[in-house]
């Protein structure tokens, strides 16, 4: 291997890679192999040489609608054989899904989603407790954003990480108060946010200065409404004022703990007394899903997971629309949303022509690991240590560090242009990427991983064949001249077809162009 392509990938130069984005040749009558390899990075976990055949086959909105209908990956429960102390189990899961499940788009879009209704193992240090979550996730995905909200308020793990499990009323003899954790934290990062949005997602100004999209009544009056729940009691059990910790269920009413006061919620939202701790909750999540903050707050932050960091208004404007009302007139449908995202003029202009300079973003670690399995035909087991290649570049598998997740979506690269995943990224991860990538292709990922490199040896016999398969299904058509020079050369200094391919692999892979989908 020459050294030259051992050297660092810088995180100035990739930050330049992701701020000066270069063009992608195609025809706008045929989609290209790099149109779609292009669409397969933002819909998928990442192309290989045969999705994209796939995908030029049956066309974008077939995709799309198939992905829809495909039975999500089997997240199992924990393997009593295995240690229950953290979340390696669904961790390994999450990766295998990711390389080598049927149902691309909807763990892609579960863990988008992950990242917004947060829960961490880093207190949520059990097995199936994490596992249920995720499980909840994915079987969401594709369906309504208010469903979303109930289930992950009544997921117990939720429930742990947030402290809404045995939340109880006030009790002025005692001198206590509801927990107001739960009710902050849905407020702020998983519904409204913190300032009043226009519908285009830029800032509601008064006197210049951002309003508030609730005030700490708002708080205070939502954490009343969320008290009197409690873990689900076993089976053919009694449910309990505080039941026995519990992660398999959803979590049960306790009907004397719940206040039944009168609550007024955002906008003069107005709950009427004795209603139920079910109905109470039914009223307040209706009020937040209907509130005009949660489209533009929410459809921005699925736009970055999956397309690019930076929007513009017009495209935020389009999903919000979609989002607030779809084709039968449905608010909240994540099918419409997603399909909404993936299929708009500004995800899709670059499929045919330079994409403009401030699209795209910074592969996530798990992106960038996922992606590189997928596109060396990995075969991966449930059980596996990917978890620990990506915890080694700055993102452990569904143990963020906060409810405030692995980075923030307001993160800047620079006065106007966001940047949320270069929050991770440093000189130390930049070498790590690299590393995985020599790690993958020149040595053994472990655990039972395994690549399959031989579609790439077939393509050896022709230099030109398989540097243009490595550009397109690795950077989607823009390889710059000079690392095609750069590979053309390294290939023909090797003498078999596997070190051929190899070494093509290695310098696309390696490079901060790969880092950064655009």
């Amino acid at each position: 291997m020459n050294l030259a392509f051992l050297r660092l990938i810088a995180s100035a130069s990739m930050l330049c890679s992701f701020l000066a984005l270069s063009a992608i040749p195609g025809r706008a009558q045929q989609m290209t192999p790099a149109a779609a390899a292009r669409f397969l990075e933002q819909a998928s976990w990442g192309p290989t040489i045969s999705t994209v055949t796939d995908l030029q086959a049956s066309g974008i909105t077939k995709y799309v609608n198939a992905q829809f209908k495909v039975a999500g990956s089997p997240i199992n429960d924990i393997d009593p054989l295995l240690e229950d102390g953290g979340n390696g189990f669904i961790s390994n899961q999450v990766y295998q899904n990711a390389a080598i499940g049927s149902d691309q788009m909807r763990q892609r879009v579960a863990f988008a989603l992950s990242q917004i209704w947060v829960v961490s193992s880093n207190k949520i240090q059990n097995e199936q407790g994490m596992t249920t979550y995720y499980r909840t996730l994915s079987n969401d995905a594709f369906g309504n954003y208010l469903t979303i909200m109930k289930d992950m308020t009544l997921n117990p793990a939720m429930g742990h990480y947030l402290d809404m499990v045995n939340n109880d009323k006030a009790n002025p003899v005692k001198g206590t108060e509801p927990n107001e954790n739960y009710a902050r934290e849905i407020l702020q990062l998983f519904t409204v946010g913190l300032s009043k949005l226009n519908r285009d997602g830029t800032l509601q100004l008064s006197g210049g200065n951002p309003i508030d999209s609730y005030s700490q009544d708002n708080v205070s009056q939502l954490a009343r409404v969320m008290t009197g729940w409690t873990y689900a009691p076993a089976p053919g059990g009694t449910t309990r004022g505080h039941n026995n910790t519990r992660y398999t269920d959803p979590m049960v009413a306790y009907a004397p703990n719940h206040d039944i006061g009168a609550k007024t919620l955002l906008d003069g939202g107005f709950i009427g007394p004795g209603g139920t701790a079910e109905q109470d909750l039914d009223a307040a999540l209706g009020l937040i899903f209907n509130n005009p903050n949660l489209p533009p707050f929410v459809c921005k932050q699925m736009i970055q997971h999956l397309t690019t960091s930076n929007p513009s208004t017009g495209y935020v404007l389009r999903v919000v629309s979609v989002f607030e009302a779809n084709a039968a007139g449905v608010r909240g449908d994540m099918k419409s949303v997603v399909k909404a995202i993936l299929l708009d003029p500004e995800a899709r202009a670059a499929d045919t022509s330079a994409p403009a300079k401030d699209f795209g973003h910074l592969k996530e670690p798990t992106l960038f690991i996922s992606g590189l399995l997928r596109a060396l035909n990995a075969t991966v087991p449930a059980v596996n240590n990917l978890r620990g290649f990506g915890s080694s570049i700055g993102q452990d598998v569904l143990n963020a560090p906060s409810v405030f997740n692995y980075y923030s979506p307001d993160y800047h690269v620079s006065d106007t242009l966001l940047g949320p995943e270069f929050q991770l990224h440093s000189g130390t991860t930049a070498i790590g990427r690299t590393s995985i990538v020599n790690t993958a292709i020149y040595g053994n990922l472990g655990n039972g991983v395994t690549i399959d490199l031989s579609p790439w040896s077939a393509l050896a016999a022709n230099a030109n064949n398989l540097v243009d398969a490595v550009n397109s299904t690795f950077l989607h058509g823009a390889m710059s001249a000079t690392m095609r020079s750069n590979i053309l050369t390294a290939i023909a200094a090797k003498t078999t077809a596997l070190d051929k391919a190899k070494a093509a692999l290695y310098i696309a892979a390696s490079s901060e162009e790969y880092s950064v989908s655009n």
